[in-house]
């Protein structure tokens, strides 16, 4: 549906450098970065509102030239929602099927059906859109962008000045779009949990480039690097070397301080070779006693202490100093996981850093 191959672009001091992307038909694809890493740019570009200087864009089969694609419908939400002030909401909404010329039945039919998908059947006779909340004008925006049936669907940070109820809300709701309506959707956002919530697959984008492609469980637990590791709150990354790989065994190990960590294996790491071992708070396990120990935690297993319990809105932050490693140890709990562990400031526990869950980066 869409296919980028070598696009250079030069917007003033910044470029956007050999980017390489394939978005299939029926996916939500999300364009994943920090603020500054050139997200709206690509997607201008891609949409034909800005010129490339290298490289080829297919949008539905249809090249890419420096201007609007015909013979393929595609609708955009930028980041301003472009509402127009002078037109009541029915008129903001219908506006592009009409100027489509769209069969007037046609068009009611699909404005009673997408208004009661979006909750907002009660805002089509309002006169003005200036009374709307910004939940509200993000609903309009979405359906006036969905009432002329678009193949491809760009939404370029939709939900970036919501509050996280609200927020929340919309994301339920695109995904419900999803399942209803037959389109491709390519999002750009900074939000960590609106790309994993959302994305079939997500691409990673730095400074003008592309760091990673991947599905949202293999981005998490496989990063190519350590600036797509910290980005995405990876806060466990340890210094070491490879001692051992079993590629038949599908296991290598390396040395990080004192001890020696299991992982699955990967081909291009090779004995002696410096690595960063990562794992995400979430996944490192606090072991009890008096339960049968699983399979998934009986390998990278370790005696530590707790140092620090810092609550959050959703659980608790851990600070586990582990025997043998110089660096502590960050853990994340949910409120039950922390209440039925009971754990006090210095309660000595076991550890296991899942072997499935850790990764090695190359240095």
């Amino acid at each position: 549906m869409i296919r980028i191959r070598g696009l250079f672009a030069n917007f003033d001091s910044f470029r956007l450098k050999d980017i390489h992307l394939d978005v299939a038909e029926g996916e939500h694809f999300v364009l994943l970065g920090p603020s500054g890493a050139g997200k709206t740019l690509l997607t201008e570009t891609v949409l034909g509102l800005r010129r490339h200087r290298a490289g080829e864009i297919l949008l539905g089969g249809q090249l890419v030239r420096g201007g609007p694609v015909n013979g393929v419908s595609v609708s955009y939400v930028p980041q301003d929602l472009a509402i127009f002030p002078h037109m009541g909401i029915r008129d903001n909404i219908t506006f592009g099927a009409r100027v489509r010329r769209m069969e007037r039945a046609s068009i009611e039919r699909k404005l009673g059906d997408l208004a009661a998908l979006l909750g907002i059947t009660d805002l089509l006779d309002r006169p003005s859109t200036h009374t709307l909340s910004m939940g509200e004008r993000q609903r309009v925006a979405l359906a006036r962008a969905l009432i002329v049936e678009p193949r491809i669907l760009f939404l370029d940070e939709p939900f970036s000045s919501l509050d996280f109820y609200i927020r929340r809300q919309l994301i339920e709701k695109l995904q419900e779009i999803k399942s209803t309506l037959s389109v491709t959707v390519f999002q750009v956002t900074h939000d960590h949990e609106e790309a994993f919530m959302l994305g079939d697959r997500i691409a990673v984008m730095f400074e003008g480039t592309i760091a990673q492609v991947s599905p949202p469980w293999e981005l998490q637990r496989r990063p190519v690097s350590l600036d797509v590791a910290r980005f995405l709150l990876a806060q466990n990354i340890f210094e070491g070397e490879v001692v051992e790989v079993d590629q038949a065994g599908g296991r290598m190990r390396a040395r990080v301080d004192e001890l020696c960590l299991v992982s699955p294996a990967i081909d291009q790491l090779s004995c002696g070779q410096k690595v960063s071992a990562v794992i995400r708070p979430e996944e490192v396990h606090i072991i009890r006693s008096d339960r049968p120990l699983g399979p998934k935690v009986r390998e990278n297993l370790f005696d530590g202490r707790i140092e620090k319990r810092i609550p959050t809105s959703g659980g608790y932050v851990l600070t586990a100093r582990i025997e043998g490693l110089k660096k502590p140890v960050e853990i994340h709990l949910s409120n039950c996981a922390f209440d039925d562990l009971d754990l006090g400031r210095r309660s000595r526990v076991q550890v296991s850093l899942k072997a499935e869950s850790l990764w090695f980066i190359p240095r």
